[in-house]
């Protein structure tokens, strides 16, 4: 079976995912039959992420802003990842968007079994979702079907209720498709959100690991529905909402 794993240039994950990538890698030796053959980093322009990192930093997140700036720097010079992955025999690919027409000529190339999403920002179209013989999954950063939008981890631990993350199979509507792996995670003693990407990342290998051997052992390996009735959409918060988080003695 053959993999290719996509991820972002920079992540909010305070290594950038290495201890992710370090695990799953390793976790996958075990699994003879299964072949990471690339490693998507998907190139995040500069300018756009050094606006987030002042804007962040300037809107009364600074760890966050920080863990960007830091992110950046470390995948500028001979990225940890890319290393890993290069050590592996694994092809390395840089779009700058998966859906583009040289992104997905390069992954039809590969005839990847399934294409994993790691934290990015695309919106995965009918082209590239239909590549994979499998199936395209995703890991989305809150409990599915309850948590859906952006930085639903955060609004969850400000808001007191479970945080964690769900692994997906991915359609054409967004934090859609049949939930294959859903896993709450410990954040009672966590000081600032930004610990909280990085805890999941430790439990997140894990997950994937599962999911893997599961298509391995069956390809037509199902979920269960994800139900999206009802749920509440949450987005980025805005200055006022930070301010006010801030006032409760959260740090961001």
């Amino acid at each position: 079976m053959k993999v290719i794993f996509v991820t972002s240039s920079v992540t909010y994950v305070k290594d950038n995912y290495l201890s992710l990538f370090n695990k799953l890698f390793t976790g996958l030796e075990k699994l003879p039959d299964v072949h990471p053959v690339a490693l998507g980093v998907l190139q995040v322009p500069k300018p756009y992420l050094l606006k987030n990192i002042f804007g962040l930093i300037a809107l009364g997140a600074p760890d966050v802003g920080l863990t960007l700036m830091r992110n950046l720097a470390s995948s500028c010079v001979n990225d940890p990842r890319i290393q890993l992955a290069s050590a592996r025999g694994m092809k390395v690919l840089k779009p700058g968007n998966v859906n583009s027409p040289d992104s997905l000529k390069e992954i039809a190339a590969l005839s990847p079994d399934l294409i994993v999403n790691i934290r990015t920002r695309n919106i995965y179209r009918d082209e590239i979702l239909k590549l994979p013989k499998i199936a395209c999954i995703n890991i989305h950063h809150g409990l599915l079907p309850d948590h859906r939008g952006t930085m639903c981890d955060l609004w969850a631990w400000v808001e007191g209720r479970p945080v964690g993350f769900t692994i997906h199979k991915m359609n054409a509507k967004i934090d859609d498709g049949e939930i294959l792996y859903r896993k709450e995670i410990p954040v009672k003693n966590v000081k600032s959100y930004i610990e909280i990407p990085f805890i999941s990342s430790q439990y997140e290998a894990d997950g994937l690991l599962m999911c893997i051997e599961k298509f391995l052992q069956n390809s037509n390996w199902k979920g269960f529905p994800n139900s999206k009735s009802g749920v509440p959409h949450t987005r980025n918060p805005s200055f006022s909402k930070i301010s006010e988080w801030r006032k409760m003695g959260l740090k961001l």
